[in-house]
């Protein structure tokens, strides 16, 4: 099913020109994320992906999720319904190895890793970029697999915007506001999602919202201030095979950042972001067997970073400095775990892109971390890059590593303060070649990477050590095109091979994953979007028995309308599951059936 349906996209491509004349999106997409610097993506030698506005609202859904489940080397997995446990593999590495930022603030947590992807909501975003690769040079801890940056947008013109939409147990409602002056900027977005499951205890709720205000001083400098909420609850209708009737869990995260942006005349650019985030997990289960169980956990991260560009002659320079301080508080109805234990990280760093002739580039960077009690890390990366007539080819090598959580430090009786950072070391070729006249692009990379001093619970001396070790290698095939009516094409194919340190396939990482989409008008009024997903089959353990199971691959379609009503309203009907197919993402969680979904929604200029 997916090689016949990525033929056919192929196909696609090559009858590309005689349907497509406008200009393709992608050449106008800005990434930030590859290199530090603003740079288009089409000249980009790396692995990266862009999700533009525009995209998010083609395909409707609210979650970030959802729009991850297209992106090459990506494998999303969320455990149940919409609020349960969202995992996103990038490459094959663990999803506590993927750096999450919002508008280049961190959102890993720091306590066990990682980042659930159930929370956030496209509300408010102007882009999600995706770089795929070892990122550790530039951003510090958890840039294994790749980095995800969410990117909010910024009012390019006054209009206020409302949506709502309902449907099979479904409610949802945003509004957005944007208003630009002389030498300032605001937006606004809030929103909120509910549901019911087909069990009793099976509800949940998200809300968010977004304000992001600029001031331009001058014509050298630029000062903003960003402040994002999001929370959530989910019920929880069972455990294994045991019924919970109350079970629940809340989750919330607020992210406050003073991004500034200094024109020094004639001499380069300072960026520096002061940055403050905070999150709080609550666990409530009053009918456990063992009485009410409850567990609280709050973060908060408080972060300076600063970094300065400049060019000289061949050279792209960026030289900077990072500094930052993690705490995290936990206790259950057993006791307190962690009261404000701390860790401080301070962080240095270098990159220079060199033009070495006219069609050749090096980019070589490297970072020094130092926190204690972890130590000291050094991070190097370099990319040797061609280009010519529109196409692009890489050879890149670099380093990465993960720091450990709190919770794997200073957790009662498992936590080990002698643990070291998990490294890794990855190699990568890419092309990215241009096809139909360069309204077609085929982006083709392999990659290998090798991971030691993994951080795993050793139940011989019952507390974390670094005693594992991990591979994956694979390729990543991604390709987009231009079509009639502004519409576009992408399609992308995964091929991973993983082990661990027994020979043993990953958990959760398919051997074969891949997705097609397509959006754009339909005739008059009317535009359209349809998806398909493929996850093939992969290694999972059971709920219950915690045994090692195979679990089978799944393929779902989920489909999106919008007819523009009049000049100012417009009505949507989003199909989720369109085949209503039963499956599990995740073992013991069955995944929501089809579901329909209308909307209204109105635009004011």
């Amino acid at each position: 099913m997916l090689r016949r349906a990525f033929s056919l996209a192929c196909l696609a491509g090559i009858c590309a020109p005689v349907w497509a004349q406008q200009t393709p999106s992608w050449q106008e997409t800005v990434v930030v994320t590859a290199t530090g610097d603003e740079t288009r993506a089409d000249v980009i030698p790396a692995a990266t992906s862009v999700i533009t506005a525009a995209d998010l609202r083609a395909a409707g859904a609210p979650q970030i999720a959802e729009s991850l489940r297209g992106v090459a080397g990506c494998v999303l997995l969320r455990s149940g319904l919409d609020n349960g446990v969202t995992s996103l593999f990038v490459r094959g590495v663990s999803p506590s190895q993927t750096l999450v930022l919002f508008d280049g603030v961190r959102l890993n947590s720091p306590f066990f890793g990682g980042y659930d992807f159930s929370l956030p909501l496209t509300l408010g975003l102007d882009r999600i970029e995706v770089v795929r690769g070892p990122y550790s040079a530039l951003y510090g801890a958890d840039a294994v697999g790749g980095v995800v940056q969410l990117i909010p947008a910024r009012a390019a013109s006054s209009r206020v915007q409302a949506f709502v939409e309902g449907g099979d147990g479904w409610r949802r409602g945003e509004l957005e506001a944007a208003f630009r002056g002389d030498g300032y900027d605001v937006s606004a977005s809030a929103g909120t999602r509910a549901g019911d499951g087909p069990l009793p205890n099976d509800g949940f709720s998200s809300s968010a919202a977004l304000l992001s205000v600029g001031a331009t001083l001058g014509d050298e400098a630029r000062l903003g201030v960003v402040l994002d909420h999001a929370s959530s609850l989910s019920e929880i209708p069972f455990s294994g095979g045991q019924a919970t009737p109350h079970r629940s869990t809340e989750a919330s995260q607020t992210v406050l950042a003073a991004p500034l942006h200094l024109r020094l005349d004639g001499q380069g650019d300072v960026e520096a972001t002061a940055s403050y985030v905070t999150s709080a997990l609550v666990y409530r289960d009053p009918d456990d067997p063992f009485g009410f169980v409850r567990g609280d956990t709050t973060v908060e991260s408080r972060g300076l970073r600063v970094a300065y560009h400049t060019a000289r002659g061949q050279h792209r320079l960026i030289v900077g400095g990072e500094w930052r301080q993690d705490t995290v508080s936990d206790s259950s109805n057993f006791g307190v775990n962690l009261d404000g234990h701390d860790i401080v990280t301070r962080a240095l760093f270098i990159q220079d892109t060199w033009t070495l002739a006219k069609r050749w580039s090096l980019l070589a960077g490297a970072r020094w971390d130092d926190a204690q009690p972890w130590g000291a890390v050094v991070s190097p990366r370099a990319t040797l890059a061609w280009s010519g007539q529109g196409a692009r080819l890489w050879a890149a090598y670099g380093q990465a590593f993960r720091a450990p959580g709190l919770g794997e430090l200073y957790y009662p009786f498992s936590g080990n303060p002698s643990l070291r950072p998990e490294r890794s070391r990855s190699s990568e070729v890419g092309a990215a070649l241009p096809l139909a006249g360069g309204r077609s692009v085929l982006q083709i990379v392999a990659f290998a990477n090798q991971q030691h001093e993994l951080i795993d619970f050793n139940l011989a001396s019952y507390r974390f050590e670094n005693i594992a070790r991990a591979r994956e290698r694979g390729v990543e095939l991604s390709w987009i095109a231009a079509a009639a009516g502004d519409s576009e094409i992408a399609a992308s194919v995964n091929y991973w091979q993983t082990s661990d340190d027994a020979g043993q396939p990953l958990l959760r990482r398919p051997t074969w994953s891949g997705a097609l989409s397509w959006h754009g008008r339909l005739v008059g009024r009317l535009e359209g979007y349809a998806a398909v997903v493929y996850v093939g089959a992969r290694a999972d353990a059971d709920p219950v028995s915690l045994q090692r199971i195979e679990e089978g691959g799944f393929l779902t379609a989920s489909l999106s309308a919008s007819l523009r009503l009049t000049s100012f309203l417009a009505a949507r009907l989003r199909v989720e599951n369109v085949a209503n197919r039963a499956y599990e993402e995740v073992r013991g969680y069955p995944a929501p059936g089809r579901r329909v979904l209308l909307g209204l929604e109105t635009f004011l200029q």
